[in-house]
């Protein structure tokens, strides 16, 4: 598996209750659920991850670049 700078730098931030940068990838919490992370590439969402049970609640990928975004998401989640 690996890592990307975007993906890391877009999720330390959001962790840490930094404001998201004006990028390709950004995460929130889902409005409603406060354990729902929700990670989009750019208007799209990619993956919904439920932090307190660790799980993976929706996963979408279209072209290759939100399916690297996507994997290296789900590597920093698993690892943290």
């Amino acid at each position: 598996m690996f890592t990307l700078k975007q993906i890391e730098i877009c999720l330390d931030r959001h962790f840490s209750n930094q404001k998201p940068l004006k990028a390709k990838w950004q995460a929130r919490w889902h409005k409603e659920n406060n354990n729902l992370l929700l990670l989009f590439h750019y208007q799209h969402l990619v993956l919904a991850y439920d932090v307190s049970k660790k799980t993976i609640e929706h996963e979408w990928w279209e072209v290759q670049a939100d399916k690297r975004g996507l994997d290296a998401a789900k590597y920093y989640l698993q690892n943290m």
